[in-house]
Parts: structure tokens; C-alpha cells; sequence
């Protein structure tokens, strides 16, 4: 019994000597335990991957453009518009071409405004046509005197003044001849009186028909001449007004046209409907609601024009440049791969109030030609290409764990002895590499994929965690203009 026992005793021993039980045989090579790999240093050419998701760099607001119009009818104000039912609605998340009707409006309201605005419109024409006419008989009022009375008045004038002229002359010549006649004896003195009052008649008559035709030619046509171009005058206002309100006018029909036009809704340009419904306000978009004048209908994101909104948490976004390539994978099509480049990154952080967490919108342009058949909403991840990093600590991505909310490796401090759990900060990263900017020294060797309810048996504390210094003469990142 006692050499069975002590046989027992040292198969025991063995057994724990050999797989690291506790006891007294614990001194077991841990390298050999477990697989390790040591902490070096080297160049890292890695990327950030991010979520995201599609959306439309040109996204056109579609909004109710009924507008209130008032207009005159027969010393009356009638007025309606501004607001109207809505009909017809193309079905949420329809695909559409430039010109498609995406809703119909009631309108009825227009319509009766533009029936009474065409017969004003009609008057308006009458008016202006009257108006014009009224011009032209001025006008031709103006020539007609010119050119007909004023010219016949004026040869009659001359014709009176030839008259007046002749019988001057010839009162002169019987003036004349009584005279001689009166010297010779031939004829009395009351003779002659009387010829030479008749040539002094004769005489006042042509100088009074010389003064007729100069107060005539320098006054009275020139006065009547001034009232009938005042009435021209008179005619070109009014015509001038007419045509003012006849502008006016069919502007207003013009613009009932445009608002019966509105009625129905047809999309700008080809793209993907989404309603603007509102929870806040409940305003839900479908047939019988009532829309106002500015009132947002639908949106339409324009798919020949895409890109994507890359979420950047805080903690990465300082490194992220406009004009870095990416690489974009989309859940929905797996087997499409697309590629584009940061274009911009906002420089406010989304405010979430659920989360202390802040994320910053990175805008990622994608490649026209790889844009198609994709549709605004879908969930993208992004992988963004970072400039290298030289001289950097690395371990391998199946060294570092997440426990308590924190990033740890599990340290190798010696061949038998134990392992140290330390916590790590890490810096960028590759597929299979992770650069590790705290809590590990160059030479340490790290634990692969640890699991720590196997690993807590091996652990041990040891004095707080001191870096080594970093060799002065090793450049700390590789210019990026190396690579080229």
C-alpha cells in the first residue's frame, strides 16, 4: 500500500508539473503554453475603416408653389390660392424620370380665377385697341390740318392779297392818268379826289390782307396746331396706360396659368422620391392632405450623383485629410466595389443626446462612372487609406483584447515564470497589425488570442508599467511623399 501510494503521488506531480496545475510544480515553460509573438517595431501602411451611408450630393427640395393671387373684376377683389388638397401621390421610394408627375393638387380655385381673369384680360385688349385707334385719329387730325386746312386757308389769303394787289395797281394807274388829265384841264379836282381815295382804299386792303395772312400763318395755325398735337399728346398716355394694364393683366393670367400648372407636381430631373413627412408637426404626406404656399413635399436625391456620409469618431477624425482614397463596400451589393475620395470633413460633430460619444461627418465622392443603380440610404463601410507610419511599435491584431471597457495585452515577462495583464493604447492599424502607442515595450512578447478564464491562473502583479525611451535616431513617421 505504501509503494502504491508513493507511485500515485509521483504520477501526480508529474501531471502538474507538466500542464502548469497549481501546486508545487508550477514551473512549467509558458512560452511553450501558450503562442506568443514578440513586440517590434516596423512601418505601418494602414487604413481606417468607418460606417456610413449613401446619400445624394444634389438632393432638390420639392416644395408647394401655389402662391395667393388677387385680381379686379368689375371694381371687385377676388382673391384665392396660397393652399390646396392634395390629390394624388406617387408611392414613397419610387425611382422617376424628368418629367414624371409625383402629385396632383386640387385646382379648382385657380381655375375659377382664370376664366374671370381672361374676360379682363379681354377687356383690357378692347381698351387698348380703342386707346390706339384714338392715337392714330389724333395723328392724322395733326396732318389734316397741316396739310389740308392750314394750306387752303393760306392760299386763300394769297388769292385775297393778289386780289387786294391788283386792284391797287390798278387804282394807281386811274390815279395816275386823273392826274395828268386833272393838269391839262381835262379833268376835275373831285375826279382826282375820288381816284386817289379809291387807290388809299385799295391800298388798306392789301396790307390788310398781308397782316390776315401773317396773324393767320404766325398764330392761329400755329395755336390750333399746338391743341391738336396736345390731344396726340392726350391719346399717347392714354394708350400708354392701356398697355400698362394690359401688361398688368395678362402677367396676372399668366400667373393663374402657372399656378393651374403647379397643380401638378412632375420631377426636375430623374432620382428617388422621399416624402417630407414631419412626426414633429404630423404632417404625414397622402392623398387629403391640406399644403400650403412653401410647404416641403418630397425630396429628390439625384442617383447619377452620389456619395457617401462617413461617420469619423473624435478620436480619428484629426487624421483623416480631404483627398485621401477609399474603399467602399456596401451591404445591400456585396459584389459591387467602389472607390472615391474624402472631400470634406465637418468641423462640428454631430450632437447626439443620448451618448457623450462625438462622430463628424466625413463626405466621401464616389466615382461617376461605379455611381449607378444605387439608392440613397444604404449602409456603407468605408475604408479610408492613411498615410504610412515608420518606426511605430506593432503586435499582431489577435494580441489585443477588449475587457472593462479598455484595450489589454497579456505580457509575457519570462519563459517560466507569469503573465502581466497591462493595459494598451493603440494608434493606427492594418488588417493583421496594430499599432500599439502605450502601455507595451519594444522585445516584450504578447499573448495570441487570449482568453482570460484560461490565462487567470497564469497571471501575476508586477510594479507599475514603465515605457522605454524611444531611439533618438529613428524618424518616428515615413514622409508620405516616399511612397511616390
Amino acid at each position: 500500500m505504501i509503494a502504491i501510494a508513493a507511485a500515485a503521488g509521483a504520477s501526480l506531480w508529474a501531471y502538474s508539473a507538466s500542464y502548469g496545475l497549481p501546486g508545487r510544480g508550477r514551473q512549467m515553460n509558458l512560452g511553450e503554453k501558450y503562442q506568443v509573438a514578440p513586440v517590434s517595431r516596423t512601418v505601418l501602411e494602414g487604413s481606417l475603416t468607418t460606417q456610413g451611408r449613401l446619400e445624394s450630393s444634389k438632393r432638390t427640395v420639392i416644395e408647394c408653389e401655389l402662391e395667393r393671387v388677387t385680381i379686379g373684376v368689375a371694381g371687385r377683389a377676388l382673391a384665392g390660392g396660397g393652399s390646396s388638397i392634395l390629390l394624388t401621390v406617387i408611392p414613397d421610394g419610387s425611382a422617376v424620370k424628368q418629367g414624371d408627375v409625383l402629385a396632383t393638387l386640387d385646382s379648382s380655385p385657380y381655375e375659377e380665377l382664370l376664366r374671370q381673369q381672361k374676360m379682363t384680360v379681354e377687356r383690357a385688349r378692347s381698351d387698348h385697341r380703342q386707346a390706339d385707334l384714338d392715337l392714330e385719329v389724333a395723328k392724322l387730325a395733326v396732318e389734316e390740318y397741316k396739310q389740308g386746312v392750314m394750306a387752303e386757308t393760306l392760299k386763300d389769303h394769297d388769292r385775297l392779297i393778289a386780289l387786294a394787289e391788283s386792284e391797287m395797281s390798278r387804282g394807281r394807274d386811274r390815279l395816275d392818268w386823273a392826274t395828268r388829265m386833272n393838269e391839262k384841264g381835262y379833268v376835275s379836282l373831285s375826279v382826282l379826289k375820288t381816284e386817289s381815295q379809291t387807290f388809299d382804299r385799295a391800298e388798306v386792303a392789301m396790307e390788310k390782307a398781308r397782316g390776315a395772312r401773317e396773324v393767320f400763318e404766325k398764330f392761329t395755325s400755329q395755336k390750333v396746331i399746338r391743341q391738336l398735337e396736345g390731344v396726340v399728346l392726350s391719346k399717347q398716355a392714354s394708350l400708354h396706360y392701356q398697355s400698362i394694364r394690359l401688361g398688368r393683366e395678362i402677367e396676372r393670367l399668366e400667373r393663374l396659368e402657372k399656378q393651374v400648372e403647379n397643380c401638378t407636381i412632375r420631377a426636375p430631373h430623374d432620382g428617388f422620391v422621399i416624402y417630407a413627412n414631419d412626426p414633429r408637426r404630423d404632417i404625414v404626406i397622402e392623398p387629403g392632405l391640406e399644403v400650403r404656399q412653401k410647404q416641403h413635399l418630397f425630396y429628390l436625391p439625384d442617383l447619377r450623383r452620389m456619395e457617401v456620409v462617413a461617420l469619423l469618431h473624435e478620436s480619428i477624425v484629426d487624421r483623416v485629410k480631404g483627398g485621401m482614397k477609399a474603399r467602399i463596400a456596401l451591404e445591400a451589393v456585396p459584389d459591387i466595389a467602389l472607390t472615391g475620395r474624402i472631400r470634406s470633413i465637418a468641423p462640428l460633430p454631430l450632437i447626439q443626446h443620448r451618448t457623450e460619444v462625438r462622430y463628424f461627418e466625413g463626405i466621401v465622392s464616389i466615382d461617376e462612372q461605379a455611381a449607378r443603380d444605387l439608392m440613397p440610404g444604404m449602409t456603407a463601410q468605408v475604408e479610408v487609406a492613411m498615410p504610412p507610419k515608420g518606426d511605430v511599435l506593432a503586435v499582431p491584431v489577435e494580441a489585443v483584447t477588449s475587457e472593462e471597457g479598455g484595450e489589454y495585452c497579456y505580457v509575457l515577462r519570462d519563459e517560466a515564470g507569469a503573465l502581466e495583464k497591462r493595459k494598451v493604447a493603440l494608434g493606427q492599424a492594418t488588417h493583421d497589425m496594430l499599432e500599439v502607442s502605450e502601455g507595451l515595450n519594444e522585445g516584450e512578447r504578447v499573448v495570441l488570442n487570449p482568453r482570460p478564464d484560461e490565462l487567470l491562473d497564469d497571471l501575476a502583479d508586477f510594479p507599475a508599467f514603465e515605457p522605454e525611451p524611444a531611439p533618438a535616431a529613428i524618424e518616428a513617421e515615413v514622409p508620405v511623399a516616399a511612397l511616390h
